[in-house]
């Protein structure tokens, strides 16, 4: 028990469980009174023992952390808890972690690991294998540092692939080809960068509605509706995967300079957002020079046009011009 009150002081812990709650209920202190479909019980004596039925499922969970009555009584006989109060289920959580050989992932920082570990114990958590509904990686990792969770140094200052990550998205890559452009084939996908390796997978998971990553590269190989989806959902989302994956807006900026080269203008932001503009310069020369009346001096008419032109034309051709200069191509590397 000392263990368990020492690691419930630590704040990669506090964090941790946290990030539990996010996916099983809820963070006001109304979870600790939850029942399996959002109910509340009344009293921390003990487990409230409740079967209920929702969505074709019967579950007996309740508490912060959504414990089973036959794996609190697991807990109990262990711990020796006297009563089902907020503390005891925190501590009871810990426990359960501890079981699953993860407290000093926890308490490192060694989060991805940590999460692998516990998402056997806990349906909600990324890559779970029970079917229901997961938050993604970048959800967790969101909550987590939005509760003051720190991660292990890592070298090179990121963090590892998770392992369900580097399961499923080369499957992904091969289903969307041109997520090659960011993460390579085969063996190379994994070793890319990981915040992008997160928000490709996210964005097909959701283009799909699958609950969980291995369900949404099953659901791109066996429909091609569904294949239809998620491609379409990567191109909208291009810009920032390419910014994500190819080094922030550098990286974004070569990723639209190399559409642009292929032709697939349509794709390319800076293209969109040029045609935005236009319409603003016609109008507001066509407004100064007399188009629709003759109210303004012809030196102030003269003026604006001027700057309204040179502003918009000017920025938009030092864009182009700026992706073509030398010094924004990556340096050859010298052996």
């Amino acid at each position: 028990m000392s263990e368990l009150h020492d690691a419930l002081a630590s704040p990669n812990c506090a964090a941790f469980l946290r990030m539990i709650r996010a996916g099983e209920t809820s963070q006001d202190d109304d979870a600790y009174r939850m029942l399996f479909g959002g109910g509340l019980f009344v009293g921390f004596d003990a487990h409230p023992n409740v079967t209920v039925s929702r969505g074709g499922l019967k579950s007996t969970a309740a508490g912060a952390y959504q414990f089973l009555k036959r794996t609190w009584d697991e807990c109990v006989a262990a711990l020796g808890l006297p009563d089902f109060s907020p503390n005891s289920q925190d501590l009871a959580a810990v426990y359960l972690i501890k079981r699953r050989g993860a407290l000093s992932d926890v308490l490192a920082g060694r989060f991805d690991e940590a999460v692998r570990k516990c998402a056997r114990e806990w349906a909600s958590l990324p890559g779970s294998p029970y079917g229901q509904p997961t938050k993604t990686l970048a959800q967790a990792r969101a909550v987590y540092e939005q509760f003051g969770g720190q991660y292990a140094a890592q070298e090179g200052n990121t963090m590892p692939l998770a392992p369900i990550l580097a399961a499923v998205l080369p499957s992904i890559v091969e289903a969307i080809p041109k997520l090659g452009r960011l993460f390579g084939s085969g063996s190379a996908v994994a070793e890319r960068n990981v915040k992008a390796a997160e928000l490709a997978v996210s964005i097909v998971q959701g283009a799909t509605g699958a609950v969980n990553a291995q369900e949404a590269a099953e659901r791109i190989k066996a429909d091609p509706i569904a294949l239809q989806s998620a491609v379409a959902a990567v191109e909208q989302r291009w810009y920032e995967l390419a910014e994500a994956g190819g080094g922030g807006i550098e990286g974004a900026r070569k990723a639209d300079a190399e559409v642009r080269k292929s032709g697939d203008i349509l794709h390319s932001p800076s293209f969109w957002v040029t045609l935005a503009l236009l319409p603003l310069v016609y109008l507001v020369v066509g407004s100064v020079v007399g188009l629709w009346g003759d109210s303004w001096p012809s030196d102030v008419r003269a003026a604006i046009a001027t700057a309204i032109v040179s502003l918009i034309v000017g920025g938009a051709a030092g864009y182009y011009w700026g992706q073509t200069t030398t010094r924004n191509r990556t340096p050859v590397e010298k052996a």
